[in-house]
């Protein structure tokens, strides 16, 4: 099975320079700054998890708190995730969906809204400003919520990650100038429908982001080097978060001291910090540990001999599993689930693996870990329909 980034490279080879390309290829594309190099740091990671030893479990600590003595090691037990297909785990959570609106403009899937509903981008043409569409699987339709306004003046602008929040979606939209100057353009909308509003623009080194979130009544971001600004919804000046020095955004209120996606794979988190009440939990890795990535409920990392998982409060055992075809250096969505070409429940220990492949499959592109995984429901590149897993339709954790 392709990943969208090998679709990219294949299609690349084949028309380069081709107009209007399929929307798939450009998926990877909007994020390249983040995965391009996601499969081979996959390919790096993945190997066979065996019975491991002692390992020291993680204290979290508050404000001023030092590092105190750490609990005694725990015994690590190695248990084979419950393996099957997506279909026969959660049903309820797979649907069929256009995968074009009534004009023609392909979808991009960026995340689930609720069991129910799904975010997706519309594109006018091969990356290009369209509009963001909420469609629905039980009415098996959808509406607009927004236009998505070009960047003018800008040469290759499209719009990039996208977020969330109670009543207002947020994006951010990237392009250059005549000299060469990067632009990053931070837009909202009323997830009711509504008109755009453009809240902030960065130029050079601060257009370069690789976050955003809604929290507080602002949006909020992080930039590639490290560190969070953010603007009030209702419209003002962008500022710097107090304390967000450094900080790279998860997913609001949530920042840690590392940067997401492969690039940063190779550095330990250390820090998750709580944006909303300032409160800072360490996240020191065990030995031997890469890649440790902790968030308010797991923590997760590569050994030689397996990936770890253990709860980030330092309760429970830990574990170590042989799982292949998800994100190493990802945090969990909706603080559960690995996704990529599989998917496993850090919280019930099984492992969904696609049982409809079409040669390629892609997972949402909001900033957050998404909750969408989706591919062609019939074959070929530019699919009629899509089957989408919508990880917010999965039951709680029993």
């Amino acid at each position: 099975m392709r990943t969208e980034e090998e679709l990219v490279r294949a299609l690349r080879e084949g028309a380069a320079g081709a107009p209007d390309t399929d929307l798939l290829a450009g998926v990877a594309r909007l994020r390249r700054r983040r995965t391009m190099r996601r499969v081979q740091v996959l390919a790096a990671a993945a190997v066979i998890a065996v019975a491991g030893t002692g390992t020291a479990v993680v204290r979290g600590l508050g404000p001023g708190e030092g590092e105190g003595s750490r609990p005694a090691a725990t015994a690590m037990v190695t248990v084979a995730p419950v393996a099957a297909t997506v279909t026969e785990l959660w049903p309820q959570a797979l649907f069929t969906m256009p995968a074009a609106n009534a004009d023609g403009w392909r979808y991009r899937p960026v995340t689930a809204l609720s069991a129910t509903q799904v975010l997706l981008a519309a594109e006018s043409s091969f990356e290009k400003a369209g509009a963001f569409e909420i469609y629905d699987t039980g009415t098996g339709t959808a509406r607009v919520v927004a236009q998505v306004p070009r960047g003018r003046g800008l040469k290759r602008y499209f719009p990039q990650s996208a977020t969330v929040g109670p009543a207002d979606i947020a994006w951010s939209g990237s392009g250059e100038r005549a000299d060469g100057t990067r632009v990053s353009e931070i837009w909202t909308a009323p997830l009711a429908g509504g008109a755009a509003r453009l809240l902030a623009t960065r130029t050079g080194e601060d257009a370069d982001l690789d976050g955003i979130s809604i929290g507080g009544g602002h949006v909020v971001w992080s930039e590639t080097d490290g560190g969070l600004w953010r603007v009030p919804l209702a419209g003002g000046d962008p500022e710097r978060v107090p304390g967000g020095d450094g900080l790279h955004l998860i997913a609001w209120p949530w920042a840690a001291d590392v940067a997401k996606g492969p690039e940063g794979f190779e550095h330990n988190q250390t820090r998750l910090v709580n944006l909303a009440d300032g409160t800072t939990r360490t996240t020191a890795a065990p030995p031997g540990v890469t890649g440790w990535r902790c968030g308010p409920v797991w923590c997760h990392g590569q050994r030689d001999d397996g990936l770890l998982i253990q709860r980030a409060d330092g309760t429970g055992t830990p574990r170590s599993r042989q799982v292949r075809g998800v994100r190493m250096h990802a945090y969990p969505a909706l603080e559960r689930f690995l996704v990529d070409s599989d998917v496993y429940d850090l919280a019930t220990d099984k492992l969904g693996r696609l049982d409809e492949p079409t040669g390629w499959y892609g997972t949402g592109t909001s900033s957050e870990p998404s909750t969408i995984l989706y591919w062609g429901a019939t074959k070929g590149d530019k699919p009629d329909e899509f089957r989408v897993l919508n990880l917010a339709a999965v039951p709680p954790a029993q």
